[in-house]
């Protein structure tokens, strides 16, 4: 098919633990940047394409699919933060990417992250999160639990085709990510296609389902202290996920619970952007040019 062949081109495979893991390695800066995607992102190698390419003038740049995400292999392995965090690690031996690493995590890669940073804190130069997940949102949020009945019904239409045609008239990712005019219309046909064939995958079903468990065996834990933090964080997500937490009655906001995680002032801080959770959609530009004043300490 067209497609395939056009999809062929999106990165290319590594082996790790028996399982193709599709990567993409941009730049060829002495610092190596690894951006690492949210729950449930059809094809990180393309949703962070705008901003890798930006990375790509000052950084090595790496993006991965964990398993079950975009071209890589699906894994029936449970999806604690351990098991993802060996996976990014096998990936980048296998790149043989020595560390230290800078990680770069959107949404839940950063309670990954910071697992990562508890686990191997000698491999991890700085972490610069995209409106990333903290351990303690979990203790107010319900579970992003997908039950059986509607992941069989999403591995069914796309078996048979039923997504594809269900989408005929949009999707509102899709549409929001084309309407963000970061994408060329090879990248939206290429991530169209992932989309309509992949729902909702094994690896994923059980990353979601573990959310809860692997935020609470993060409970409470701060950031390592010798280790530099920036939190990008969505001015959208600060007034949208602090007014629903206010509405159920806790006293707790976006903003409050990165600052319960920061450990050390002087190296790890909170900036804004304004847009929505996905920020990288609109502001590759500008994230990318507050992570770089990071790194150089401006």
């Amino acid at each position: 098919m067209k497609e395939d062949k056009a999809l062929r081109q999106v990165g290319t495979n590594v082996n790790v633990n028996g399982k193709d893991i599709r990567v993409s390695v941009t730049g060829k800066g002495k610092k190596t940047i690894v951006l690492l995607s949210g729950m449930g992102t059809t094809s990180p190698i393309i949703d962070f394409k705008p901003l890798a390419d930006k990375l790509s003038d000052h950084y090595q740049v790496v993006t991965l699919d964990y398993a079950g995400y975009g071209l890589s292999d699906d894994s029936s392995d449970r999806r604690t933060s351990q098991a993802v965090v060996e996976e990014i690690r096998g990936t980048l031996r296998k790149l043989e990417i020595k560390p230290p690493y800078i990680l770069m995590p959107h949404s839940v890669s950063g309670i990954y992250s910071l697992q990562y940073m508890n686990t191997y804190p000698k491999e991890i130069e700085a972490m610069i999160g995209i409106d990333c997940a903290v351990p303690n949102q979990a203790k107010y949020e319900g579970d992003f639990y997908v039950s059986d009945g509607l992941y069989y019904l999403a591995r069914f239409m796309d078996a048979t085709g039923l997504k594809r045609l269900s989408c005929l008239s949009g999707d509102a990712y899709l549409k929001d990510m084309e309407a963000s005019g970061s994408y060329s219309e090879e990248d939206m046909r290429n991530v169209s296609a992932l989309y309509n064939r992949k729902s909702v995958s094994k690896a994923q079903l059980s990353e979601s389902r573990l959310f809860q468990e692997n935020c609470k065996m993060l409970y409470d834990k701060k950031y390592p202290d010798n280790i530099p933090v920036l939190f990008i964080l969505s001015r959208d997500s600060c007034k949208v996920f602090s007014k629903e937490l206010a509405q159920k009655g806790f006293n707790a906001t976006w903003e409050g619970l990165h600052k319960e995680v920061i450990s050390n002032p002087e190296i790890q801080k909170i900036v804004y952007l304004e847009g929505a959770h996905y920020l990288h959609w609109k502001q590759s530009k500008a994230i990318a040019e507050k992570a770089d004043d990071f790194i150089q300490g401006k």
